[in-house]
């Protein structure tokens, strides 16, 4: 049966990356993630703290829901533990929010603009809008996106040459506890194992070549991207002195 003509590439049951479709997508997350942001700027400082929590709890019940959902016929310990980066991600975005503390910032923001942005960019998803987990691939990332900007834009943090050491340091405190086990089990957490070929390789941690140069190159790129995604803030910094806060306060235009 052919498809309507609206249907996206490959019709309803698979997700095409690069496509039409794709573009459609990232372009509704991206509003769905500016969104709380728009709203809390707009608040009181009670109406502020409200929507704040609203949204970590949200953060913090999705990944509950997804995780108990992916795992409800039994854990597959190489595919179904909740340790690769983005999972880390969903639990540290609400922790952020809620508590304010600094560490906890500085990582949400280095893991999401470097890690977790690189879902809306090169997808690892197959399943197109007729399946649960397509819905729940982009609602995950876009809760964390969400979380993140909402510090940026909401309770204005800005990043500086010490947030950058406290996400390197849990960027290798990750490595370091992710990649026994990754061996041990024959896994792919973090995208830096050694997986047998019948765990696939997403295309772009495949083409980084054979391991453990791959692991090498992937941790290479993570710091790399840390730096890359700090500048901006640093330059603005230095034009504007004062424009750096880092509490917990609403922005006000």
């Amino acid at each position: 049966m052919t498809p309507p003509e609206f249907a996206p590439p490959g019709g309803f049951d698979v997700f095409v990356p690069y496509s039409w479709f794709h573009a459609v997508v990232v372009a509704l997350c991206a509003i769905a993630i500016a969104m709380p942001s728009l709203f809390g700027r707009t608040l009181d400082k009670n109406g502020e703290r409200m929507l704040r929590r609203a949204l970590a709890a949200s953060a913090l019940v999705f990944w509950v829901a997804y995780n108990a959902w992916w795992n409800r016929n039994g854990v597959d310990l190489r595919t179904g533990l909740p340790l690769q980066i983005c999972d880390l991600n969903g639990l540290i975005a609400p922790y952020a929010l809620l508590t304010g503390r600094r560490w906890a910032r500085a990582t949400l923001y280095f893991f999401t603009f470097t890690l977790t942005l690189q879902a809306f960019i090169q997808p690892e998803l197959t399943s197109g809008p007729a399946n649960l987990v397509f819905w729940a691939f982009w609602t995950g990332h876009s809760l964390i996106a969400a979380s993140t900007v909402y510090d940026l834009a909401v309770l204005g943090f800005r990043p500086g040459w010490g947030d950058l050491v406290r996400a390197l340091a849990a960027g290798f405190v990750y490595v370091a506890a992710i990649l026994p086990l990754d061996l041990w089990l024959r896994a792919d957490y973090g995208f830096i194992g050694n997986p047998p070929p019948d765990l696939k390789i997403p295309p772009f941690v495949d083409a980084l070549g054979p391991w453990p140069q791959r692991a090498v190159v992937v941790v290479a790129m993570a710091v790399v991207g840390f730096v890359v995604v700090l500048l901006p803030w640093r330059l603005l910094a230095a034009r504007h002195p004062t424009a750096a806060p880092g509490g917990l306060e609403p922005r006000r235009q």
